[in-house]
């Protein structure tokens, strides 16, 4: 088996710790963690020697055996709250965890919009992130994964380099500006709604498509995916030609660096590369395995661009995402594990005409589709992207949309805001009423991203109906009532299709409650490969 280079140094320096003490905790273990609230924990790591491991824990006493160098007890499942200590005393050493809480554990997941930190955007975009992050919050604690392809499941998770304490408190001086901007954004905003500590575990990779989190062997046997593992099989046949190229790129790159010179990321190993990061399985492996032995709250996944390259990977979106929820949840061990998804916002250039060839809009259809799953639920930002960049740096909405959906779906809350969603339409002639549902106190057109209309009344953008000869056109539409919308189609009686942000980056400002935008939608049953 060949190891990432840093996981490597994380083994060596785990197993030379373990020499120089008797016992040893799992890297997920540390001071001022979160432990999941009302379940069992597994508490476990290393030690040597035959021997007992004695663990204390809020008066009581465990005991475990040690079989191939490893132990294992099970605490007692939690009421939320308190501060507590944990001592594992070894046949030598003892190991004393401090201000440890009960609450819930919420796994951050996917790729770089997941991934980026505070930091990033606070730097490019200060005025969003002013006061953030905050200096100090008592319910929340943060921990890091290393990023961390490999061939093989791991035992351990790794981690990240700048998190080698485990977790951290959100205090000042600590690692919070290097934490996911969403991540931290739903823990700051569902922390205000409960009253329950929040453990927030970042693991994510930019770039990534979403079989590089799947469980080795998810693919195999399903006829929808042999494509994807066959273009797999056929990168690494190429890998020793292609690998001459892709060195001499990263030479060339170094060099630039070197001088000085004005660079960006270091190029990534391809597909077929045995430390590439896209490759089926890699970062589950070192990033998502290591976890399933700890039980958690619930998944937030933000993940998707590096899947809408074509309008094939976009459609099969939906049956991978189906598979990864199934995988994950039947490896944690709880078939009903709430699983919160971020649709892709809007990306690429806003164009006057309508432009029906764009993929963004079928990926967003596929995440939408995962609802079909019980306690699975998505969350819209179709308001929150920028025209030239993949990172739009507004995590605010991002996490403050999640934590709604977190308090409406895991925690029962009622009322809380929901995007609007379309419920019926009708016929009028040359017009259409829509319907919509969760429209709260009643719809409203809100200020759009970009080219904002002077103030009409009901200046509703977004609507696209085929017209006669067979294209698509915008149409004018407005408010009519609480839960509905006219669109006005002269020379045009019931369309065939009817279609709301379906473009790669819509003029859309059709809001519910708390400025919460409608989902895309179409009316229509086209096939998405049907030529428009």
């Amino acid at each position: 088996m060949k190891l990432h280079p840093r996981y490597l140094i994380f083994i060596s320096l785990f197993l030379l710790n373990s020499l120089k003490a008797d016992v040893a905790l799992a890297p997920i273990f540390s001071d001022n963690m979160v432990l999941q609230r009302e379940a069992v924990i597994p508490l476990r790591g290393t030690a040597t020697g035959e021997q007992k491991i004695v663990v204390r824990f809020n008066g009581n006493e465990y005991l475990s055996s040690v079989l191939d160098q490893r132990w294992k007890v099970e605490l007692p499942p939690m009421p939320a709250g308190g501060s507590y200590e944990i001592i594992i005393k070894g046949r030598e050493d003892t190991i004393t965890l401090s201000n440890l809480t009960f609450g819930d554990i919420w796994l951050c997941a996917g790729q770089s919009n997941m991934d980026s930190s505070i930091e990033t955007y606070k730097r490019k975009f200060p005025a969003l992130y002013e006061g953030h992050p905050v200096t100090h919050h008592d319910q929340i604690r943060i921990f890091r994964a290393e990023r961390m392809p490999v061939e093989e499941p791991q035992e351990y998770i790794t981690r990240e380099y700048r998190f080698n304490e485990g977790w951290y408190e959100i205090k000042p001086q600590t690692k919070t500006r290097l934490f996911s901007a969403s991540g931290y954004f739903f823990g700051l905003y569902l922390a205000k709604s409960i009253e329950v500590p929040i453990g927030l575990i970042q693991s994510c990779r930019g770039g990534t498509p979403i079989t590089a989190w799947m469980p080795p062997g998810s693919l195999e046997g399903n006829q929808t995916f042999e494509a994807i593992l066959d273009a797999h099989a056929q990168a690494v046949r190429e890998w020793p030609v292609n690998k001459i190229e892709y060195e001499r790129k990263v030479k060339e790159w170094e060099k630039k660096k070197a001088n000085g010179e004005k660079v960006g990321w270091k190029p990534e190993p391809p597909l077929g590369s045995p430390k590439s990061n896209k490759r089926p399985y890699a970062l589950h492996n070192g990033m998502i395995a290591p976890l399933y032995q700890l039980p958690i709250k619930g998944v937030l996944w933000y993940q998707g661009e590096g899947n809408a390259r074509t309008r094939k990977s976009c459609v099969q979106y939906e049956a991978l995402l189906k598979h990864l929820v199934a995988h994950w949840r039947a490896n944690w061990g709880n078939e009903l594990m709430p699983f919160l998804v971020v649709q892709l916002p809007g990306f690429g250039k806003a164009t006057a005409l309508a432009n029906t060839n764009n993929n963004w809009p079928w990926i967003r259809e596929s995440q939408k589709k995962i609802e079909t799953i019980e306690n699975c639920k998505t969350v819209c930002i179709l308001d929150s992207g920028m025209q030239q960049d993949i990172h739009p740096p507004y995590k605010e909405n991002v996490g403050k949309r999640l934590a709604y959906a977190a308090r409406s779906l895991v925690y029962g809350q009622q009322n809380t805001p929901q995007s609007p969603e379309y419920s019926t339409h009708t016929f009028e002639g040359e017009s259409t009423i829509i319907t919509f549902k969760h429209v709260g106190s009643g719809l409203v057109a809100n200020a759009t991203l970009v080219n904002q209309p002077n103030a009409k009344v009901n200046p509703i953008l977004g609507f696209i109906v085929l017209d006669t000869n067979g294209k698509y056109q915008r149409v004018p539409a407005e408010i009519i009532a609480l839960d509905k919308v006219r669109l006005i189609h002269k020379g045009i009686t019931r369309p065939q299709s009817i279609r709301y942000g379906w473009e790669n980056f819509p003029q859309v400002n059709l809001c519910g409650d708390a400025g919460m935008p409608v989902f895309p939608f179409r009316t229509d049953q086209f096939s998405p490969f049907t030529p428009q």
